[in-house]
């Protein structure tokens, strides 16, 4: 049966089990949304303040980088992209609305970037390339763990999307195939998705603008005298700078302190004797940015073996990928000069002093993909090595693949049926269990930990209860009965938290449910 399907009829079943997996998925971390953490409930409430009037003009933040010159946040677009969700619902779940939508858009999008950059083979090759490269994105784990708590909301998450839409319009307007009106709405929209991710995180925000720079020089230079490539530019720049006017707008009341802050952290961030790093030490971080997506995304792991896979593919599809390629030059060396210019800020600083999470690397995410499908495209060894290659590159692909979709199955078990760890909808439901305006205490003290039973109370159960971080005869705990581990499978946890042993013998039940109990502290 396998011979009868042609080529072509395999690459529309992977588009078809993509956008199954994908809606699957993504649905499925919504309706079950368990992973949040304390950035998450900052934004929910500042997201949630529109409601009221208060127009954001700081985005998220403050940033993990700001001991170097004092706070600063993020422009405020993530937050005027996130309300319309909340619409639907005040769930935390609203946060990851867009990040599971434009994650689930990314697919299509990727598809097309990849047949577009793999010029010059036969179509249905092409196409079966395209859709691998599609089915080997949504399966990757970390899409839908990406933000800070292991969370599918965050502002960083959707950097993927408007990074291929960047690198299409691009490639697009360099062709010089658009009639004149769809050349200015393409250059509109690249002005608009230049300000949507640079507001989405602090490496887009100090890397996309100057290849936003680079790359309307190299526009303009190909014809100086052209008066249309300097207005549609200028066009791109002007809207740019206009949908960012919500954040202009609180500059000039703040005197422009955080624009000053962003500004003086790249000098501080690789000048200073805390955060700086000697040269020869910046080959490592350069390492680190691409070949660490190995053992963080696409071979998951810490052992020897994930690490020995993860240097000798991706030096394999780099090298191969890099001087074996014959496709379209324009869309790559827009995706070279990114990963370039963001390697080159990446190792500008030592990140082992600070906050270094995998969705740091989002502007150099689907680099393996790309050079592997590049590599498996472009092959022209002499046979028999072309057959070694392609067997082993295939056989890497499949282990990636089935790395990552065996912890989404370890994830899908943890958060759903019973036992599973709590989601949103379960933290609401044992709010519900307390009397009004009572009082919800936090075992281990940890104020942070109560914000996201607070919010649910505010927004959800609209109980009116107190929430106090130490705890005392009078108040309520909520003790779930199972919680995750680092690799996302779940344990059970004992009857009574073990902070509070000393009212364990005098403390009142009452509530039970199979996820967790409910008591009230007694010290008689």
């Amino acid at each position: 049966m396998l011979k009868q399907l042609s080529l072509e009829k395999v690459s529309y079943i992977l588009i078809f089990l993509s956008s199954i997996f994908g809606l699957f998925i993504l649905s499925f971390v919504l309706i079950n949304f368990t992973n949040y953490s304390g950035d998450q409930i900052n934004d929910a409430y500042r997201v949630m303040a529109i409601w009221d009037g208060k127009w954001p003009t700081l985005g998220s933040g403050p940033t993990a980088w700001s001991g170097l010159v004092g706070e600063f946040y993020l422009p405020p677009l993530y937050y005027y992209l996130v309300f319309p969700f909340t619409a639907l619902t005040a769930d935390l779940s609203a946060q990851a609305m867009p990040n599971a939508l434009l994650t689930l858009f990314s697919i299509p999008l990727l598809i097309l970037t990849s047949y577009k950059l793999l010029e010059n083979i036969e179509h249905n090759k092409r196409l079966f390339l395209s859709a691998l490269a599609g089915f080997w994105y949504i399966c990757l784990f970390q899409n839908i763990v990406m933000s800070t708590g292991n969370s599918l909301a965050g502002n960083p998450v959707s950097i993927t999307f408007f990074l291929l839409c960047f690198v299409l319009l691009y490639t697009y307007q360099m062709e010089g195939k658009l009639s004149p009106t769809l050349e200015l709405l393409s250059w509109i929209a690249y002005g608009l998705v230049l300000a949507i991710i640079a507001n989405l995180h602090f490496s887009p925000l100090y890397v996309m603008p100057v290849v936003f720079i680079i790359t309307v020089i190299f526009y303009i230079s190909r014809n100086f005298q052209e008066k249309r490539r300097w207005i549609l530019s200028g066009v791109a720049a002007f809207t740019a700078i206009l949908a960012m006017t919500p954040y202009w707008i609180g500059e000039i009341g703040r005197n422009w302190i955080n624009t000053a802050r962003i500004i003086s952290v790249v000098t501080k961030s690789s000048g200073g004797k805390e955060y700086g790093i000697a040269f020869l030490s910046r080959f490592k971080a350069i390492f680190n940015g691409y070949f660490g997506l190995g053992q963080e995304v696409y071979f998951i792991g810490e052992s020897w073996k994930s690490l020995l896979i993860s240097i000798i593919f991706l030096s394999l599809v780099l090298f191969i990928g890099m001087f074996k390629f014959r496709g379209n030059r324009i869309l790559l060396n827009v995706l070279l000069l990114i990963w370039s210019i963001f390697l080159l800020a990446y190792s500008s600083t030592d990140m082992e002093k600070t906050y270094n999470p995998t969705f740091y690397k989002l502007l150099i995410y689907l680099a393996p993909i790309i050079f592997t499908i590049c590599s498996l495209a472009y092959l022209n060894f002499p046979k028999r090595i072309n057959q070694f290659l392609s067997v082993f590159i295939i056989a890497c692909i499949t282990i990636s693949i089935v790395i990552n979709l065996n912890f989404h199955h370890t994830y899908i078990n943890s958060t759903s049926g019973i036992p599973r760890v709590l989601s949103t909808r379960d933290v609401a439901d044992s709010l519900r269990k307390l009397p009004e305006k009572s009082t919800l205490c936090q075992p281990n003290g940890n104020y942070r930990n109560l914000r996201n039973d607070e919010y649910i109370d505010r927004y959800i159960t609209k109980r009116s209860l107190n929430f106090i971080p130490n705890c005392q005869a009078g108040f309520y705990i909520i003790h779930p009965k199972y919680e995750s581990l680092g690799n996302y499978k779940i344990k059970k946890t004992g009857e009574f938290p073990q902070e509070l042993e000393k009212y364990q013998k005098t403390s009142k039940l009452t509530t039970e449910t199979p996820l967790y109990y409910v008591y009230l502290l007694s010290d008689s």
